[in-house]
């Protein structure tokens, strides 16, 4: 009897299991489509180089303001974190963070850039600006 009950438990967890699996799959090109469906026509880059002599206010831009920013109403797609430190001569790592931004369209950059949000950002964290550059690509192809 406990073996019977032994193979109908590794049964039920193996459908079980399998399951899980083709929803993660079903998921995973789910949300494939969904970006494809919706590709982007404009990348903002922005790359900091932070002062570190006021390290209360550089956590809170880190942990409090850049998730904050991140729910501007026309970003698409956010992403931001440190160098990666890669080794290579042509890549240049000497920023403190990136924020990469895609937008449908260069006209909802423009809102970004005047969003209070924003705004409210650079006034409460320029002081930790040693140096930002921005790069602003229009996207002709993607995938």
């Amino acid at each position: 009897m406990k073996k019977i009950s032994s193979i109908i438990i590794c049964a039920l967890l193996s459908a079980t299991a399998c399951n899980m699996q083709n929803g993660e799959k079903n998921k995973k090109e789910m949300n494939t489509i969904e970006m494809k469906a919706s590709n982007p026509g404009f990348v903002h880059a922005v790359y900091f180089w932070l002062k570190k002599d006021n390290p209360v206010l550089l956590k809170e831009f880190k942990e409090v303001a850049l998730p904050k920013l991140a729910t501007v109403p026309s970003i698409k797609n956010v992403y931001w974190g440190p160098s990666a430190g890669t080794p290579r001569e042509v890549v240049d790592n000497t920023y403190d963070m990136s924020w990469i931004v895609t937008f449908d369209s260069a006209a909802e950059q423009d809102e970004y850039q005047v969003d209070p949000i924003h705004l409210e950002f650079v006034k409460k964290y320029e002081s930790l600006f040693d140096q930002v550059k921005v790069y602003d690509s229009i996207v002709e192809n993607s995938k």
